[in-house]
């Protein structure tokens, strides 16, 4: 009765073939993973655009912006508890995370457009020291939110905007920026739970 092993030879040539199988399959693994987590960090945005579509038109007390304003709605006024954690393991700040609801109108013709800013750090007022642990989505119109470069949209570290978003009192950081970015000649009123 012959019971041979493996020799030497065929066990390594077994260890090399695994490890460039482990090689291709890895970074797919990761790449797909980062995707995943991109494409949740995306669907937040959309979430805080419905949630802001939807408390304008059923809160009685809130105006859309006349022609060419903006009307700024924070995350901490359109109480989104339930996506108050990123996908990368960090806090959506209630403060600098806000949708901008712009007036279009042209010809008579009127047409709102939402804009959101998405911003997650490890600490709720974005403080940390770590700016690599920021992710966030810098002002962007509802638009862009579809389609593959909404992976692009995610942004990381030092290219989160962190300092958009709302001051201690009512008034917006940087609204220079964001009337830029949205194409408003004003804001005419920012809505946060200290409204």
């Amino acid at each position: 009765m012959n019971r041979r092993g493996f020799t030497l030879i065929e066990l390594l040539a077994v260890v090399i073939i695994l490890g460039v199988i482990m090689m291709i399959a890895i970074p797919n693994v990761l790449g797909m993973l980062d995707k995943n987590k991109k494409n949740s960090f995306v669907e937040s945005a959309r979430t805080m655009i419905s949630r802001a579509e939807y408390t304008i038109r059923k809160d009685t007390s809130i105006e859309y912006p006349s022609n060419g304003k903006a009307i700024i709605l924070t995350l901490e006024y359109l109480n989104t508890a339930d996506i108050s954690n990123s996908p990368y393991d960090t806090e959506y700040s209630p403060t600098r995370s806000f949708v901008a609801i712009v007036n279009h109108t042209e010809n008579e013709v009127t047409e709102y457009k939402y804009y959101v800013h998405l911003v997650a750090c490890s600490t709720i007022d974005c403080s940390n020291t770590n700016k690599n642990l920021n992710r966030g989505i810098n002002l962007i119109y509802q638009d862009n939110l579809t389609g593959n470069k909404r992976y692009q949209i995610v942004k990381q570290g030092n290219d989160v905007n962190i300092d958009l978003g709302k001051t201690s009192g009512n008034t917006m950081v940087n609204e220079s920026q964001i009337l830029s970015i949205t194409g408003a000649s004003g804001i005419e009123k920012v809505f946060s739970e200290l409204s």
